[in-house]
């Protein structure tokens, strides 16, 4: 369906429940935008219009979230790297994963990534935030020494992560 007749709010497609599904795009993408009668299936949304990018953290599609491949070609995103700069060493060799920058980077949503709530993506704080927690740590120490006073818990963060950005990390 184009992206103009999902814009315009209605039209043919409009009923009391409805259902939007996409071919397109990650399995793991979350929509964080839904309502009774309105469900955004999984795909790529970024052209209609109130949808905001999701979070994906398994970034080259190799359905495992991994802190030595996804989790370090986010942060080198975080810290304004693109190309091969992001994903040089740090790729599977998984044959159905993504590999190069131009497949990776429509998944890279920094945005969605503010894992302390400070209202910016910073490699220093939410990039720490991330690795320490694909690395399997958590409580206190995740957000020890990074996330400021009156910040987000842990327990804010893992359910984020495991709510809008398809983890699985436990208490």
């Amino acid at each position: 369906m184009p992206a103009s007749v999902i814009n315009s709010g209605g039209g043919d497609m409009a009923s009391t429940n409805y259902k939007l599904s996409s071919s397109l795009g990650d399995s793991t993408f979350g929509a964080r935008q839904s309502s009774a009668n309105l469900a955004l299936s999984p795909g790529f949304w970024p052209t209609v219009i109130g949808v905001t990018q999701g979070c994906v953290l398994d970034i080259d599609g190799d359905q495992t979230i991994s802190a030595t491949s996804d989790g370090l070609m986010l942060l080198r995103a975080m810290l304004g790297l693109t190309g091969d700069a992001v994903t040089a060493g740090a790729t599977v060799p998984n044959a159905n994963a993504r590999k190069t920058w131009q497949q990776i980077a429509p998944y890279v949503h920094l945005a969605a990534l503010d894992l302390d709530g400070s209202g910016d993506t910073s490699a220093a704080t939410d990039g720490v935030l991330l690795l320490r927690v694909m690395f399997g740590l958590t409580g206190s120490a995740v957000t020890q020494g990074v996330v400021a006073a009156g910040g987000r818990s842990w327990n804010d963060i893992r359910t984020y992560l495991n709510t809008y950005c398809g983890g699985n990390f436990s208490p």
